[in-house]
């Protein structure tokens, strides 16, 4: 199976086991399109009985207070956090239908300090295999320091290697002052954001700290690439996975980046989440385009899971 390198070129797709690059790509894509091959769910929240639908955004507050850990700086919120912790490391499998095209991985290998607060270092890598590099070498790498107590972003970089395509870029959150101040190469830029504004892979960590059921509907303020943007996240339903690494009972939810014009994402992109304190991706599922023609899927699923409890 032979796909034009184009499809890929910039498209996010080197991470598709990894919600991150879906995200980072969509943002600069055309209107958001529906009715493609990826599983029916409706673009619109779902009832979970009766007049059930709650639409629910990000924490802004503290919900507990607390001193600063080992002499650090007090947390600026605290949000409890059951959901994950160091040494997690989830392992993907990237496929498009039968073409296994590389791997994937989510991993929280250490605790950095940033500003005097403990963050989380939350990893999200992708690579190409040998037969899918002979025509597209895939190298690619986001990392966020994510306050540990907060869950909110300090720094942030993306690194992106896919054949010719090549971008790197760091961005630092001023998050006293509400600044965002993004540097690549010798260009700086400062964005003005609101207060705990999220990466986008520090969101879907956030999100896994959260109580859903099918109906509710999530709003987290994100920021990517230069650009404000209202990451929306929808939970469809409830329904089982198989994966490599087993079968699990799932939440299905929907993310879609939102301007404060029309949509600006292309295709869809659906999460398996356990459906449990955990909530851990185990497949992840996007549609591919070349311009307005679908080519079908590309999926990740998760192969191997280290250092979360019951797994």
């Amino acid at each position: 199976m032979s796909l034009p390198k184009k499809v890929f070129k910039n498209s996010g797709w080197a991470i598709l086991g990894l919600p991150v690059f879906i995200f980072l790509a969509s943002a600069s894509q055309a209107q958001q399109t529906r009715g493609d091959t990826l599983p029916n769910y409706p673009s619109q929240r779902l009832r979970n009985g009766a007049d059930s639908t709650r639409v629910l955004n990000a924490p802004a507050e503290s919900t507990e207070v607390k001193a600063g850990r080992d002499g650090a700086p007090p947390p600026l919120r605290v949000i409890p956090n059951s959901a994950f912790r160091v040494g997690e490391k989830l392992e993907f499998l990237v496929h498009y239908g039968p073409l296994v095209a590389g791997n994937a991985r989510l991993s929280i290998p250490e605790t950095v300090n940033v500003n005097g607060r403990p963050c989380y270092k939350i990893i999200s890598e992708m690579w190409s295999n040998k037969f899918f590099s002979s025509f597209l070498k895939i190298n690619d790498r986001v990392e966020s320091h994510t306050d540990v107590d907060g869950l909110f972003t300090w720094w942030f970089n993306k690194s992106l290697h896919e054949g010719k395509f090549k971008t790197d870029h760091v961005v630092r959150f001023d998050q006293i002052n509400h600044r965002a101040i993004m540097t690549k190469g010798k260009k700086s830029d400062t964005l003005a954001v609101p207060p705990f504004v999220q990466d986008v892979l520090s969101a879907i960590y956030l999100l896994r700290t959260m109580s859903l059921a099918p109906g509710d509907t999530i709003h987290i303020p994100n920021h990517s690439d230069g650009k404000l943007f209202d990451l929306q996240v929808i939970v469809h339903k409830r329904e089982k996975a198989q994966t490599k690494a087993g079968k699990f009972s799932c939440l299905v939810v929907e993310p879609v980046l939102q301007t404060s014009a029309l949509f600006q994402q292309k295709g869809r992109l659906v999460i398996h989440m356990t459906d449990d304190q955990r909530k851990m991706p185990v497949m992840i599922t996007s549609q591919l385009y070349v311009k307005a023609f679908k080519l079908g899927a590309i999926v990740a699923e998760l192969e191997k899971v280290e250092g979360v409890p019951g797994y």
